[in-house]
């Protein structure tokens, strides 16, 4: 494209993070902002009223042919539709992780991509934490050897599993799909999507009642040459995704990896590259929280803590430009991970069997 100005439109600001991402948006080099659209009277204003955005209508928005790309905020079920719609009209796409409410919502997405020149992202912004390079690296250079065993954690906090964010009913699952999905997706990104999921889901009762959804959930993901296992809780009170971290084993050590603060750590047998013992590297400890102030329009709180949304924009900016980027997290990537939890929830309705990948992408 020229080398003019991005002009981004937002459809949909329900989700709590719209108004984090409209603030690096408007922070970016060569972005404008060209308003927000959502059908929700209400709570647009308010949003508009806490973040200096202009309303505008859906059609609108699809119809200017001065908007290059839009960013979808809605609730889960009306991600899909947004976007796809979005491609449709010709505008570059990041819609909001984790991309729809359902495994068909991410096939129809990675479908409208798949067919379409357009540069399209999902909110998997946790890709562009440097802890994530940093792995990456370590197992590019096989630092830990051969992988036989990798192990993920993922939480909710702060209540958050009560919010009608995390109960929609149109969403596959509650925590799980909505907030488990973060860390879930990055041991996806390390090891690819997997053959076959086993997993057991559950809800209990002396914890929580039936105002929330489940609150375990245990997976155990098959790859021919390694598995996966990945746990989540709704019900910790650690700060956000301070908790939540992949760790890989292989035959020559060990490799951690944290997300927020960002940590890495790995334990190395002794050889001429690394010497042996723990090695590691973390963030300043003084990071701003990722909890901001109280929103106008959601019940969540605002992102305090950006640095992710930054790195995402810029990386989507340079993608639309045809500069050199990395290249984000497309919606393939997505489908990815709902395959796996859509797996997970069948195996768990049948006790933990077996459910192979492949039979939920041909059904």
């Amino acid at each position: 494209m020229a080398r003019g100005p991005v002009r981004v439109a937002f459809l949909g600001i329900t989700h709590p993070h719209s108004s984090g991402r409209y603030r690096s948006a408007l922070a970016a080099a060569g972005v404008e902002l060209a308003g927000a659209a959502d059908d929700d009277g209400v709570a647009l204003r308010a949003f508009c009223d806490e973040v200096g955005a202009t309303a505008r209508t859906t059609d609108d928005i699809l119809a200017d042919p001065d908007v290059d790309a839009v960013l979808v905020h809605s609730k889960s079920y009306r991600m899909a539709a947004l976007g796809v719609a979005a491609i449709e009209a010709g505008k570059h796409l990041l819609v909001e992780k984790p991309g729809g409410a359902d495994l068909a919502d991410l096939r129809a997405l990675a479908q409208a991509h798949a067919a379409s020149d357009r540069v399209v992202r999902v909110g998997y912004n946790f890709h562009f934490s440097p802890a994530v390079e940093k792995t990456l690296a370590q197992l590019g250079a096989g630092a830990i050897g051969t992988v036989s065993l990798v192990r993920g954690h993922g939480a909710c906090s702060r209540q958050e599993h009560l919010s009608a964010h995390l109960n929609q009913p149109a969403d596959m699952s509650g925590g799980l799909w909505v907030i488990g999905c973060h860390t879930l997706h990055l041991v996806v990104e390390l090891l690819g999507r997997p053959d076959a999921v086993r997993a057991s889901v559950e809800k209990l009762a002396p914890l929580s009642t039936a105002a929330s959804r489940e609150d375990v959930a245990s997976l155990t993901l098959l790859y021919p040459d390694k598995i996966a296992t990945f746990d989540f809780t709704v019900h910790e009170e650690c700060e956000w995704f301070e908790s939540s971290e992949v760790t890989l084993y292989g035959t020559g050590g060990q490799l951690t990896m944290g997300i927020l603060p960002g940590r890495v750590s790995l334990l190395r047998v002794d050889d001429d590259r690394t010497r042996a013992g723990w090695n590691e590297w973390s963030e300043g400890r003084f990071t701003t929280p990722w909890g901001g102030d109280e929103s106008t329009f959601s019940e969540l709180p605002q992102i305090g803590n950006r640095f992710f949304f930054d790195a995402e924009i810029k990386e989507f900016v340079a993608a639309i430009r045809g500069d050199e980027h990395d290249g984000g997290v497309p919606p393939s990537t997505a489908l990815d991970v709902a395959l796996v939890v859509a797996a997970a929830l069948r195996s768990a309705e049948h006790d933990g069997i077996r459910v192979p990948l492949d039979e939920l992408l041909q059904s």
